[in-house]
């Protein structure tokens, strides 16, 4: 009786065995894996790649005199061919592992990006829509919330609009205790100009002739800086543990000397004039601002919520409830909405949220090229 034949691969054909299969197969990855971390590197700085063939080559050079003394008997081959394949290996993984985080960040954004709420709420009589808003965006969501705010003020909405009023009483507190000593504005466009993002303010500026127009049914809701130290100044007289959370937070802020001075660093190198760093940045701050924004239910509650968060949120709803008007915008933080529905439901059980819409607050900018054919 014949045996059947067996297939044969073109590999086996030539004498490659399955460790020598996986071997290749392994370089290869390896290979392309370290195509796609050189670019990464050499945005960053030449000098990272240097110190990375370095620390490759030393780290080699270790693992071949290891080699050759465990398997001296067996013939291990010269020291350069035992290193020069460890090196080779150890400077693609090493590569890999440096770039990983920047196309961790990249992925993150595109993944799970920063979904921001709005959301219909009615008690049947008065109608609310909030849209979550972030200080710093993608242009496409800005430009989505104008539409549908502008939609919104033709349907007879009144506007109501996030922002901490200035008060000269409370501004150099403000400044010293909720922006770090400096200009939440100022700051919130160089983090924009950084991500390759847009700040809300430049938006909101295009309603300008309408607000000229109507300004009753454009509302600057927010408190004043003063009416938020005063508050402050209250609740630690009253509350131990927001004066014990406020102490940290302050002693939190003047340790951070050196964050902000890597920030500064960081945001200068973005900056710098070369297109590389610019884009590089804009991946890292992304993701960083994805990852720090998007909402958990595990992530716990910020020292100075008390003030930041609850304080603002009473004042927004005593303002809706005290205005008889039936349709109301609102601009706010989506970590505001929460607080406020709960505020509202305490004042009248019926509130509810009768539709929700997710818009993607962040995401790379989009860059076209073309051609026009006119030559």
């Amino acid at each position: 009786m014949r045996r059947p034949r067996l297939s044969v691969t073109p590999m086996e054909k030539h004498g490659l065995s399955m460790g020598q299969r996986a071997s290749t197969i392994g370089w290869f990855l390896l290979a392309i894996g370290f195509a796609l971390a050189l670019p990464v590197l050499l945005g960053l700085s030449a000098w990272i790649v240097v110190a990375i063939a370095a620390a490759a080559a030393l780290l080699a050079a270790g693992i071949a005199a290891i080699i050759g003394l465990a398997f001296r008997r067996h013939s291990p081959g010269s020291f350069v061919s035992r290193w020069l394949p460890a090196a080779l290996a150890l400077l693609f993984v090493l590569s890999i592992l440096a770039a990983s985080p920047v196309y961790y960040l990249a992925a993150v954004v595109a993944s799970r990006p920063l979904a921001a709420p709005q959301a219909t709420l009615s008690n049947e009589q008065r109608t609310i829509i909030f849209q979550g808003m972030t200080h710093v965006g993608s242009d496409s969501f800005y430009k989505a919330v104008v539409y549908d705010l502008e939609q919104a003020l033709a349907d007879g909405y009144v506007v109501y609009y996030e922002g901490v009023r200035p008060d000269p009483a409370g501004d150099a507190w403000f400044s010293q205790t909720l922006a770090h000593g400096g200009d939440l504005t100022e700051e919130y466009k160089s983090l924009g100009e950084v991500c390759g993002l847009a700040f809300q303010g430049d938006y909101f500026k295009l309603l300008g002739p309408e607000i000229r127009e109507h300004p009753d049914r454009h509302v600057a809701a927010d408190v004043t800086t003063l009416e938020m130290k005063q508050e402050y100044d209250r609740l630690i007289e009253v509350d131990r543990d927001f004066a014990a959370n406020a102490a940290k937070a302050a002693a939190e802020a003047e340790d951070q000397a050196d964050s902000a001075d890597v920030l500064a660093r960081f945001l200068r190198w973005s900056q710098d004039g070369d297109p590389r760093h610019h884009s590089l940045g804009g991946v890292i701050c992304r993701g960083f601002m994805t990852l720090t924004l998007t909402p958990s239910p595990d992530k716990p509650p910020g020292d100075l919520d008390p003030i930041v968060l609850d304080f603002r949120n009473r004042a927004l709803v005593d303002r809706i409830l005290s205005d008889p008007r039936e349709h109301i915008y609102v601009n706010y933080g989506a970590a505001h909405l929460p607080g406020v529905l709960k505020l509202l439901k305490e004042s009248d059980p019926s509130w509810s949220v009768k539709s929700i819409k997710w818009m993607r607050g962040i995401e790379a900018p989009e860059e076209l090229h073309g051609r026009l054919g006119l030559e």
